[in-house]
C-alpha cells in the first residue's frame, strides 16, 4: 500500500495544542501534537485536530498551517471541563465531532488519539467510521500510580488504558522506555508498538549569547543560574530541585529560575515557595510563571544548565530543547534523557532523584562545562527532528491501515 496523502482526525480533547504552555494540562504533549500535525501537513496530509478547549473569541475552526486545522468543540460553553467531566461527556464530544464531519462532508482515513481521554473518544470514532485508530498515550496512568507521587490515578483511567491497548490498531511510543512500560503494565504486543519520538525545532531552539539573554531578562551577568521548565505538579519534581539547591555550597550556591504554572494563585507554586523558605533558599528561587513556547530560547540561553527532576516522563521535550540551545541537562533517568545518557551524549547527566544525587549531578556538570561547548552539546539532538517524527508516524499509520485492511479482507 503506497502512502497517498491522508485525511487524519487527530484528537487532543483535554489539552489544546495552542494552549498556554506550562499551565495545567498544557505541556510537552501540546507541543508534540502541534508540531507533528504541522509537519504532516507540510507532507501533504490533511489534519483536523479536535480539542475541547474553546474561548468566547475563538472560532470553531482555526488554521494552524498548511493543511492543518484546529477544531475547537463547543461542548461546554463558558468553562473548561475536568478530566472526569470530559470522560463522562465523551458521547457528546463524539457527537460534536461527527456533526462537524458531516457539515464539512469530510471522510477520515485514520484516527490518531493523544492521551487516554482522547483514546476513549477515538474508540467511538473507530466504531462509527470503521477506520483504524492509533494512540499516543503521552503518560500512562499505571506508571504514574507506581511512582506514588501526586493525586491517585482513578481506576477508570487504568481500565480504559488497558482496553485501548487491546482494542486499538496501533500504539505509538516516543521512546524505548515507554514501549517497555506499555508491555510491562498493559501487556502490549511489541509488534504493534511503533517508535515515534518527539522532535525539536533546531532553527528556533539554538545557542544564543548568554550575556544578551540575561540582559533581556534582567539577570545579573555573573550569577550561577539553574533553570527548570514545566508544569508545576509533584510529578515534575520541582521540589527535588529546590532541596538539591539547599544541598549545594552556600558560598557559591546558584540561583534557580522556575518557568511554568498558573501564576501567584497556583497552589503548587505556593507549596514550592513554602518549601524554599523552609530550606533557606527562598532568596535564590524565582518563579516566572508560564512563558510562551516561542520565547523559551532566551531562558535556555540565560541559564548555565537545565535541571529535569521528573519522577516520570514519557519523553521529555524540555531536555531536547535545552540541548538544542547548547545547555547541559542534569536529569533523572526518564524518557529520552535516559536513552541519551546511556549513549554518553555530551551535556547530559542522568542521576537518581534524591536531592543529594541531583546536587552531585549539578556539581559534576558544572565541573565538566568547560569541555562541553555549545555546538558539541547541540549535536546530542541530531536526528530528533519533527521531519523524522512525521516520517515515522506515517510508517505507523501505514502499518495500522494495512493490518486493519487485512483483518477485514480489504487488501
Amino acid at each position: 500500500m503506497s502512502m497517498q496523502p491522508l485525511t487524519l482526525a487527530m484528537l487532543s480533547i483535554h489539552s489544546s495544542p495552542i494552549g498556554e504552555l506550562g499551565t495545567r494540562d498544557t505541556g510537552g504533549m501540546s507541543v508534540y501534537v502541534r508540531q507533528l500535525a504541522l509537519e504532516l501537513g507540510r507532507n501533504g496530509h490533511q489534519v483536523d485536530i479536535f480539542t475541547h478547549h474553546r474561548h468566547e473569541s475563538q472560532p470553531e475552526v482555526s488554521g494552524l498551517g498548511p493543511n492543518v486545522r484546529l477544531v475547537s468543540l463547543d461542548t461546554a460553553p463558558g468553562r473548561p471541563l475536568t478530566k472526569t467531566e470530559l470522560y463522562a461527556c465523551a458521547g457528546d464530544t463524539m457527537a460534536a465531532i461527527e456533526a462537524f464531519r458531516c457539515r464539512q462532508d469530510r471522510a477520515y482515513d485514520l484516527i490518531h488519539s493523544h492521551y487516554w481521554i482522547s483514546g476513549h473518544v477515538g474508540r467511538m470514532a473507530r466504531a462509527r467510521w470503521l477506520r483504524p485508530h492509533v494512540i499516543t498515550f503521552h503518560t500512562l496512568g499505571a506508571v504514574k500510580a507506581d511512582t506514588g507521587i501526586g493525586a491517585a490515578e482513578p481506576p477508570r483511567r487504568l481500565a480504559v488504558e488497558r482496553e485501548l491497548v487491546k482494542d486499538c490498531q496501533g500504539l505509538l511510543a516516543p521512546c524505548g522506555g515507554e514501549k517497555a512500560n506499555l508491555m510491562h503494565y498493559y501487556g502490549a504486543d511489541a509488534a504493534r508498538i511503533a517508535m515515534v519520538p518527539g522532535g525539536v525545532d533546531v532553527d528556533h531552539f539554538r545557542p544564543m549569547d548568554k550575556t544578551r539573554a540575561r540582559r533581556r531578562l534582567g539577570i545579573e551577568p555573573r550569577v550561577g543560574l539553574l533553570l527548570s521548565i514545566g508544569r508545576l505538579t509533584p510529578q515534575k519534581g520541582q521540589d527535588r530541585i529546590i532541596n538539591a539547591l539547599a544541598c549545594l555550597d552556600g558560598d557559591s550556591r546558584p540561583h534557580l529560575m522556575v518557568v511554568g504554572g498558573n501564576g501567584d494563585g497556583d497552589p503548587e507554586r505556593r507549596r514550592l515557595q513554602e518549601l524554599a523558605a523552609r530550606a533557606g533558599v527562598q532568596e535564590r528561587v524565582t518563579f516566572c510563571g508560564s512563558v510562551a513556547h516561542r520565547d523559551l530560547p532566551v531562558y535556555y540561553a540565560a541559564a548555565d544548565m537545565v535541571v529535569l527532576a521528573s519522577h516520570y516522563e514519557s519523553f521529555g521535550l524540555v531536555g531536547l530543547e535545552a540541548l538544542a540551545c547548547g545547555r547541559a541537562v542534569v536529569s533523572t533517568p526518564v524518557g529520552v534523557m535516559a536513552e541519551l545518557a546511556r549513549m554518553q551524549r555530551p551535556g547530559i547527566i542522568a542521576v537518581e532523584g534524591s536531592p543529594v544525587a541531583l546536587a552531585a549531578g549539578i556539581t559534576i556538570a558544572w565541573d565538566r562545562a568547560p569541555d562541553w561547548p555549545d555546538h558539541l552539546i547541540r549535536q546530542s539532538v541530531r536526528g530528533y527532528s519533527w521531519t523524522n517524527a512525521a516520517a515515522t508516524a506515517q510508517e505507523a499509520y501505514r502499518a495500522a491501515m494495512q493490518a486493519d485492511a487485512a483483518a477485514h479482507g480489504r487488501q
